[in-house]
């Protein structure tokens, strides 16, 4: 009880005894001494009284403050318990994270030793032409205009060397990993807002000159490293995809794959077995092919695709020359988008073209395709495609590859943020 309660209980029971003890004197009933041992005995049998209820007052107060310290006792356990099974979840989640990023990272290096052994074997073998295994014999024959998407001239150290120098300066390129990925912007159409990115690989010489896929593709493909070129560049191209997505969850690159890979026995396993530690970037990465190479599509290529499609990676085809192509067909290899050139679309030259160009887009929609006009290079052009109702364009009219450094991949992933 508080110093006030127990003065006041005090003054409850001596005053009433003091008044006893004088009014048993002042009426006779005992003589003066009698009745202040009178009030004396009251006033004790009070403070007894007093002395009891306070007693019971603090047991209560004890058993409240006990109950209170043992439902306490039990929370600190209950967290106890809690925090020690959210730490053995840690521990199991740590080694899990851990062991996937190993996994990942093993599957990085087997790729990358494959690519370095196959690279220091081209180096000891003699030229040779490559024989791609395929029954399409036209495929091997066109597939250097495949790969010359943008016309950037190169330097004179590069343009005036031999062929046998430029056949070592694409060596010492791959091998100091002097491999460069260039962007150019898909808009969404008519608000020009970048969508999309596609990725296209440069090497880049000792001296900083870029080495072009028409340049190097004339020398390493009679040399036998055209296989080995393409997929490090390949391999470059998902590198770099993963450092942008990790900046922004909605960046989109599509990046090409050729003939080359898909047959090839050696890497692409491996490739796979890669691209399924990093399936996270199924969402980022768009696989793309050119028409001749969709169309030129052996089992080996199309079991290649299944294993990729399987992962949920996303299929474009580009390079188109013609409408003559099955839109449901193409769905079920999983493929998404379909770029066809606006010449192609608004040139009137249709041809004995399957689809009319007026019906293309919402054919492929139907079809769960989607449109993308490329080799926009005019105002017209765009007037033109708007007609079309096409959403999406990529050109030089919208902007030139650009080469990915850190600075740039960061005002790439800021770009694709404020589109979204």
């Amino acid at each position: 009880m508080s110093p006030f309660k127990n003065a006041l209980a005090f003054a409850l029971y001596a005053l009433p005894s003091a008044a006893l003890a004088y009014g048993l004197s002042a009426i006779g009933f005992l003589e003066p001494k009698l009745a202040m041992l009178a009030g004396l005995i009251a006033c004790l049998l009070g403070a007894e009284a007093h002395a009891s209820i306070a007693r019971g007052v603090e047991r209560r107060q004890v058993r409240r403050e006990l109950a209170e310290l043992t439902g306490l006792a039990a929370g600190l356990s209950r967290e106890l318990d809690h925090a020690g099974e959210r730490i053995v979840e840690l521990e199991e989640r740590f080694e899990r994270e851990t062991n996937a990023r190993m996994e990942r990272i093993f599957s990085e290096i087997r790729v990358v030793e494959t690519l370095v052994k196959r690279l220091a074997e081209t180096r000891d073998a003699p030229p040779m032409p490559m024989h791609v295994p395929i029954g399409a014999a036209r495929l091997q024959a066109k597939l250097v205009e495949e790969f010359a998407p943008v016309a950037v001239e190169p330097e004179p150290d590069v343009s005036t060397m031999s062929d046998g120098e430029l056949l070592e300066t694409i060596r010492r390129s791959l091998e100091a990993n002097r491999v460069d990925l260039y962007l150019q912007p898909i808009v969404a159409l008519p608000q020009r807002k970048t969508r999309y990115y596609e990725g296209l690989s440069r090497l880049r010489s000792e001296q900083g000159a870029l080495i072009m896929p028409r340049d190097y593709m004339r020398v390493a493909e009679p040399a036998g490293m055209m296989p080995t070129v393409d997929n490090i560049l390949l391999f470059r191209c998902i590198q770099v995809v993963r450092k942008l997505a990790q900046r922004n969850k909605n960046a989109g690159v599509f990046c090409n794959i050729s003939a080359y890979s898909l047959l090839d026995g050696d890497f692409f396993p491996q490739f796979v077995e890669y691209m399924q530690h990093n399936q996270d970037l199924a969402q980022h990465l768009i696989f793309e092919f050119s028409q001749m190479t969709v169309n030129g599509m052996g089992p080996i290529e199309q079991e290649s695709l299944s294993a990729l499609a399987a992962l949920g990676f996303r299929f474009s085809m580009d390079q188109v020359t013609n409408l003559k192509f099955a839109p449901a067909m193409l769905h079920d290899r999983n493929f998404r988008f379909v770029k066809i050139p606006a010449s192609l679309l608004t040139g009137g030259h249709e041809g004995d073209a399957d689809i009319h160009t007026g019906d293309i887009k919402e054919v492929l929609k139907r079809n769960g395709i989607q449109l993308i006009v490329d080799k926009i290079e005019t105002e017209r052009e765009v007037v033109d495609v708007l007609d079309l109702n096409v959403e999406l364009g990529q050109g030089y009219l919208f902007g030139e590859p650009k080469p990915v450094r850190e600075e740039v991949t960061r005002a790439t992933a800021e770009a694709v943020s404020a589109a979204a």
